[in-house]
Formats: structure tokens, C-alpha cells, sequence
């Protein structure tokens, strides 16, 4: 498994080769593709380009990262700081990792109605508390967006919508993340409910591409497997 940040590259595969053009028709695709060879298929999963920022990422990978894997599950006790009452549980389940779907299902209690941003952070060490683990998990490096946005980071959950009762309901399906660990896995991290709405990157101003404005952390828990 290998991510790289280029404008072209050359791969070779079992006697074949492809080149950096190959790999910048797909670009803006944001799919995984197969590119044929005589050997194992290559897969290359590509994020577009953003002008004056970085060029072109493709992650590449190639059999056996289809590993036959049994179904992973992860759970994240939510818990707030200063008595603030937050609280929940969330849990993920991945039926065939690594790359298959991660399904997302879960409760959050306490909080102030109305949306609040939910994402998955680097760090899930909490001796410091839920503002100390930091920037949301992103390892292909690229700006904040929401969890349906073509470009984003892998934490990016967006909100839970909390009613009058102060219950946020998760129900969500992720195609990014992985419980298996590899650049996309997510379990040792942290995952934060945070006090603000997250604008999903759409605000027109810098911190929106960092982190959504959604302000301080209300609540967080790491994320574990579940035996």
C-alpha cells in the first residue's frame, strides 16, 4: 500500500506499463479503478487536483490487499468533559474489510438541540482531554469537506442532528474509512462531537476548510474493537 502526491508518474505492472497520463484520466473520477496487467490487478484510487494547493493523489494498491478478512466491528464510548453531560455510543461494523463499506449506527445524549459536527480525529490519546488530539483524521492531506463531498477528509462525519429532547440519532453508511487499519483505518483514534454545526467546507472562509467551524469538542471516546 503506498499513497503518492504527484503530477505523473510511471507504474509497471507484470510486463505492462502505465503511465502518468493513464492516471490523470481518472482524476476526477474519485473511484476505484483497475488498470489491467499481465499480473495482479492494480488499483488506484485517485482524488482530483486543487489548483495552487497539491497536485494530484493516487493511492495505489494490488492483490492480495483483498484479503479474505471476517467482518470487524469498533465502538466509541462518547463521554464529555467538565460534566457537560454529553454522552453516547456509536458503533461501526465493516462487513468485508478493508475497502468495503463501513456502516455507521449510534446515539448521542445531552447535547443542545440543533446540528453538531462529528469527526473522527488523528490522535486517541485522551489524557488531555477532547481538544488535544489533533487535526481530523487525514491522510491523503486535503481540505475539509463533508462526508458526501468528492474531496474531504476521512474523519469527516459531518453532523448530528440533535431534537428537542437533546438525542442525536447516527444512522450512516462510509465508503472511505477502514477497521483494518492500513492509511484509511480509524480504529485507536478518537472520535469528537463538537459544539457548532460543521459547514461541510462550504463557508467560503479558511478555517471551513480545516475544520468546518464547528468549534470546541462537547464530547469524545476512542474508538475500539469490539470482541
Amino acid at each position: 500500500m503506498c499513497l503518492i502526491q504527484v503530477l505523473s508518474i510511471t507504474i509497471y505492472i507484470g510486463g505492462s506499463l502505465v503511465n502518468g497520463a493513464a492516471l490523470n484520466g481518472v482524476a476526477n473520477s474519485n473511484e476505484i479503478i483497475g488498470v489491467p496487467g499481465k499480473g495482479k490487478l492494480l488499483n488506484v484510487k485517485s482524488y482530483p487536483p486543487i489548483e495552487n494547493y497539491q497536485s494530484g493523489l493516487y493511492e495505489v494498491y494490488q492483490e492480495p490487499y483483498y484479503l479474505g478478512i471476517n467482518q470487524q466491528a469498533a465502538v466509541a464510548v462518547l463521554v464529555s468533559e467538565e460534566d457537560e453531560g454529553v454522552k453516547g455510543e456509536v458503533v461501526f461494523v465493516q462487513k468485508h474489510p478493508p475497502v468495503g463499506p463501513v456502516f455507521i449506527r449510534g446515539n448521542i445524549t445531552g447535547l443542545t438541540p440543533g446540528k453538531h459536527g462529528l469527526h473522527i480525529h488523528q490522535a486517541g490519546d485522551l489524557r488531555e482531554g477532547c481538544e488535544k488530539l489533533g487535526g481530523h483524521f487525514n491522510p491523503y492531506l486535503i481540505h475539509h469537506g463533508g462526508p458526501r463531498s468528492s474531496v474531504r477528509h476521512i474523519g469527516d462525519l459531518g453532523n448530528v442532528d440533535a431534537k428537542e429532547d437533546g438525542v442525536g440519532e447516527i444512522v450512516a453508511i462510509d465508503p472511505l474509512m477502514s477497521l483494518s487499519g492500513g492509511p484509511r483505518g480509524i480504529v485507536g483514534r478518537a472520535l469528537v462531537v463538537s459544539e457548532n454545526e460543521d459547514d461541510l467546507g462550504q463557508a467560503g472562509n479558511a478555517n471551513s476548510l480545516v475544520d468546518g467551524n464547528a468549534g470546541k469538542p462537547v464530547a469524545c471516546g476512542i474508538i475500539a474493537y469490539i470482541r
